[in-house]
């Protein structure tokens, strides 16, 4: 799977990664290292067009201005797969920024997961996933708690993190949002 994304800035990058490794300190997780890079998701998809996606990156990027998000809690995505995360607030602007990008990279894509539609995204930032379980899920809960998620990120990038299938993420293409 393959994600276009927007990493978050210098200073909430650092923090979620320090969360990251207090969780596997203090409780083993490593799931998260599949995609080492802090940020939250506009669209994951099977496969991309390679020929004509960073072009379509690129025009996105030039008619966006940097934004701030803003994160309000903690919050758990349930079922077989569990994963712990900090909830991006969907304003107006963050709406019609994903609609926007999800519209222009749609033709260019494979396999969209459903999750990324437009009427059913939860932004979000993931702090554990893929070996949160029902024995460690309380314990990682109560130590993350009391935590102060309410955080303002500039936003100023479009990222997309290239993942084939049992390979750690990498960095493929970044685009400065540059709009006016």
């Amino acid at each position: 799977m393959h994600g276009l994304v927007s990493l978050l800035d210098d200073s909430h990058y650092k923090m979620v990664e320090d969360i990251w490794r207090e969780l596997e300190t203090k409780f083993g997780l490593t799931g998260i290292k599949v995609t080492p890079f802090p940020h939250f998701s506009w669209q994951v998809v099977e496969d991309y067009d390679w020929d004509i996606i960073a072009e379509k990156m690129k025009e996105i990027s030039e008619n966006i201005s940097p934004f701030i998000i803003r994160t309000s809690r903690l919050g758990i995505f349930s079922g077989k797969s569990l994963i712990i995360f900090i909830a991006v607030t969907k304003d107006l602007d963050l709406i019609n920024h994903h609609e926007t990008i999800f519209n222009t990279i749609e033709p260019v894509s494979k396999g969209i997961v459903p999750y990324y539609h437009p009427n059913v995204w939860v932004p979000h930032i993931s702090l554990a996933y893929t070996d949160v379980t029902e024995n460690n899920i309380g314990a990682i809960m109560k130590f993350l708690a009391f935590r102060n998620f309410n955080w303002e990120i500039e936003i100023d990038n479009l990222t997309l993190i290239y993942e084939p299938t049992g390979s750690i993420g990498q960095l493929k293409h970044k685009f400065k949002f540059t709009g006016q």
